[in-house]
């Protein structure tokens, strides 16, 4: 990746969150256009919209959107979509850098992993098909989700109810640890409280760029400049 070392990014992925729609990106794309013809892309996960997907399809949808974008491309993934973005992102010739949003990298796993973890959560829904969401109410209440969100951004959460996703986003082996071969930056909240301190210690052994955020999870919603900034810096090295 080093002849791709300080330029100009030509394309943007971004990946949506456990949950949630394309159209969360909204506010850090409006942050985005301070670069011109700047082309930026937020792919519809599959597994929030078909029954039998799960991580890795997740990951063949965005490595298509990642093909098609110009280079360099910067690749960003918010929580969960950082998951995918980790394998999404393996060996592609024309991503310079990745940036990890409120979650740190995800270490390679060949087996199949356990979910069972996901049907003890609290507010947790479950559908016909067994995929399971966090209650919507959740998302506003300020003692759970953490600091508050504009009034814009929950009236844009009553509009678009987070979206139901199957337990093969949590099951699925882990084939690639994209993070560790292409420039990487993770921005993590610094209230984030669903992110633990074990987490952000292995962020710290995993990538040498990581940056703490004075916001909480919801850093797409509450500091979509942040985000903006870390996708148009020079790559670190």
């Amino acid at each position: 990746m080093d002849d791709k070392q300080g330029l100009v990014p030509q394309g943007v992925v971004l990946v949506h969150g456990m949950w949630g729609v394309p159209e969360d990106w909204a506010w850090v794309q409006r942050a985005l256009k301070k670069q011109p013809n700047l082309q930026v892309v937020a792919p519809d996960l599959p597994s929030h919209r078909l029954p039998d997907a799960g991580l890795l399809e997740d990951a063949d949808e965005v490595r298509a959107a990642i093909e098609a974008s110009p280079a360099p491309t910067v690749v960003v993934g918010w929580s969960y979509g950082c998951d995918v973005v980790g394998i999404a992102a393996h060996g592609m010739d024309n991503v310079a850098h990745l940036v990890y949003v409120s979650s740190p990298p995800l270490k390679r796993h060949s087996e199949v992993r356990d979910a069972s973890w996901v049907d003890a959560m609290e507010h947790m829904h479950h559908d016909e098909h067994g995929r399971h969401a966090l209650d919507g109410d959740w998302w506003l209440s300020e003692d759970e989700a953490g600091l508050r969100l504009p009034d814009e951004v929950r009236a844009f959460l009553k509009d678009h109810p987070r979206r139901f996703a199957t337990k093969k986003t949590r099951s699925d082996p882990v084939p690639a640890e994209a993070w560790a071969e292409i420039p990487t930056t993770v921005l993590l909240g610094a209230h984030d409280n669903l992110t633990s301190q074990e987490a952000r210690a292995w962020a710290r052994e995993a990538v040498t760029d990581v940056r703490d955020v004075d916001t909480d999870h919801f850093m797409l919603f509450n500091r979509p400049e942040i985000i903006a900034d870390a996708i148009l810096e020079h790559p670190p090295k």
